[in-house]
């Protein structure tokens, strides 16, 4: 069985080279980039380049794996990379046939670090698919992938390097953050109030940082608790924001 990769890329110079390295095991590459504006398409010309708007990222994976050739579906972030024992399990896989897609524990590494608690561990996501049995990407923030069939499960960790300093967690702050503040104005969230975003604040860092034991991470665990606490703040924030227009 032959395996198609896709990769969903923008600005993504700093990691796509050691993506598409980790990726060489395809028998093709898809990349789908949305409006890059440095080297990336330069460095990715290996690939089959399209480009497209990012209007959500469902919708980007779903037009992605509308163009693979190939009868199984490897879906992959550009700042993510496939180790060689997992590359190993992926063939096997693909070849023995057995499930209509496949979940992948991811192991993040934020400043550098592998972070094993604080709920990042094991992060399970769902990311081999059998094309005929794959339905479609649903959601706007947190997109989640249907499909008909069985689900197995791979052992070796994905690898994903996240954010290596406060400035690129700030960028993607802004971007998801955002989306997501959308969301909940078109649920009809209630009224933003200054007592209710603290108490989001202070639940989303003990959850992290305490109940979910972040703290055995060290210094990172604590920085990483403490994002998430302020990520709240941007959600409710221009909730509220939304809210008064």
């Amino acid at each position: 069985m032959k395996l198609s990769a896709v990769v969903l890329t923008h600005n993504s110079s700093a990691v796509i080279g050691d993506c598409l390295q980790s990726l060489r095991f395809t028998d093709e590459i898809i990349i789908v980039d949305s409006g890059s504006t440095d080297n990336t398409l330069e460095l990715a010309a290996s690939a089959r380049i399209y480009k497209r708007k990012l209007v959500s990222f469902a919708a980007q994976r779903n037009f992605a794996i509308k163009q693979a050739k190939s009868p199984w579906v490897l879906m992959i972030d550009s700042d993510e990379r496939v180790p060689d024992e997992l590359a190993k399990e992926i063939k096997a896989a693909v070849k023995t046939d057995s499930f209509s897609a496949y979940r992948l524990k991811r192991l993040n590494y934020f400043f550098g670090q592998a972070m094993k608690h604080g709920g990042y561990w094991p992060d399970w996501q769902i990311r081999l698919f059998k094309l005929k049995d794959f339905g479609k990407y649903t959601g706007t923030v947190h997109e989640t992938p249907r499909y008909v069939g069985s689900l197995g499960d791979l052992k070796t960790p994905l690898l994903h390097y996240s954010h290596n300093n406060i400035s690129e967690c700030l960028i993607k702050s802004v971007s998801w953050t955002k989306k997501e503040a959308w969301e909940f104005i078109k649920a009809g969230h209630p009224p933003v109030t200054w007592w209710r975003i603290v108490k989001v604040m202070i639940w989303e860092f003990c959850y992290r940082y305490f109940k979910k034991r972040a703290f055995l991470d060290g210094y990172i665990g604590l920085v990483e608790s403490l994002i998430q606490a302020m990520n709240r703040f941007y959600v409710y924030q221009q909730v509220w924001e939304l809210q008064q227009k």
